[in-house]
């Protein structure tokens, strides 16, 4: 009998594996963009995204139950079925080659500088590849456990930083001009596109979503952004805070327990791990249930080599400033234009009838 989630489980499932997403790679790219004014280009961002959200609920209110490979089959058949699956699966390998990426480069700079970059990589993607292997039972009940600690340590750096803030710098606002705003707003909206990945997991679910678990969902995600950026300003200034590698994590560096305890940046490596090794699984897993709804043979051959994929720039030892400037100027807008142009041509679709003697069909 196949395991369905609640809609809790899928909440938890999705705040860990996109909310990393939010707190490691989308945040120096916001501050680079929109510097003081970040947080009001989250807010710009946010109003978008509430549009958009209204667009994705349609479209997974006329899925019903049904899985995405069934739905969309039944209305455009195979060619469009592979299209469009083609696309989602290059939108996903782009974002697990950056997850894998910036937290393998984050551990090997800031924990294990003397370690080999392979042995971190290889370690890293082998738990992450064993994760996708045991299903997405394995993966859901990882965030379940793992969330409430990731949120609690989140809560306690930011109120055990409170004495090294300085809010006065958020102002004033619009310093940077609108057009700053507008590219940090794009920043926001690109990253955010994660969230189409309800798309591929509602059938795992007990029930469908409805609107309210989506907006509650989408505004904890903004949340997620706004406070470490708010904190990364307040801290460390717009200018300086820019030119940080990791902000939310430098965060815990002004972390002090007493008079005695410092350097506890050790924990912001377990809500690091936490995060990335349950998105990278998630998205390993997504890729494989993606090929296989076009052919079940090889299913473990899919697994492993989209592992080998996600790893291949970090693998290359490709320049991180290199890597990072392709990411600024490139991912965030053509993600913003695929999730918009994607879901358009989805809710396009809600209208195409059900073709006759395609309802029954079904997948292993």
């Amino acid at each position: 009998m196949e395991v369905s989630f609640s809609r809790l489980q899928i909440v938890f499932l999705l705040l860990l594996s996109l909310g990393i997403s939010n707190h490691v790679l989308i945040i120096p790219h916001l501050l680079q963009a929109a510097k003081r004014d970040a947080w009001f280009s989250i807010l710009l961002a946010y109003l978008a995204l509430i549009g958009w959200s209204l667009i994705l609920y349609f479209i997974l209110k006329s899925m019903g139950m049904a899985s995405f490979y069934l739905w969309l089959k039944d209305r455009v058949g195979m060619i469009g079925l592979s299209i469009v699956s083609g696309c989602i699966a290059l939108y996903l390998v782009a974002a697990g080659m950056m997850i894998v990426f910036d937290t393998t480069k984050n551990i090997s700079i800031h924990f294990l500088p003397k370690t080999p970059d392979i042995v971190v990589i290889l370690s890293y993607i082998f738990l992450s590849y064993i994760a996708a292997k045991s299903g997405l039972k394995t993966i859901v009940y990882m965030s379940s456990m793992l969330l409430p600690i990731v949120w609690m340590l989140g809560v306690g750096v930011s109120l055990m930083t409170m004495s090294s803030k300085d809010y006065g710098m958020l102002h004033p606002l619009l310093k940077e001009g609108f057009g700053s705003d507008l590219s940090g707003s794009v920043v926001v909206f690109g990253g955010s596109i994660d969230l189409m990945v309800l798309l591929l997991i509602q059938h795992k679910m007990s029930k469908p979503l409805n609107y309210g678990v989506i907006f509650v969902l989408l505004t904890i995600l903004i949340g997620l952004i706004m406070g470490p950026t708010i904190g990364s300003i307040a801290a460390f200034g717009p200018y300086q805070a820019e030119n940080l590698r990791f902000p939310a994590f430098e965060q815990w560096r002004l972390v002090m327990l007493g008079r005695q305890i410092s350097h506890v940046d050790f924990l912001a490596a377990f809500q690091l791990m936490a995060g990335s090794v349950v998105r990278t699984a998630l998205i390993i897993h997504l890729l494989t249930e993606l090929a296989a709804a076009l052919s079940q043979k090889n299913r473990q051959v899919v697994l492993l080599l989209s592992a080998a994929v996600l790893s291949l720039p970090s693998l290359f030892m490709v320049s991180d400033i290199r890597m990072q400037k392709i990411i600024h100027d490139y991912f965030y807008t053509y993600s913003l234009w695929f999730g918009v142009a994607l879901t358009a041509v989805l809710f396009m679709i809600i209208y195409v009838p059900q073709r006759k003697g395609k309802g029954n069909e079904s997948i292993t």
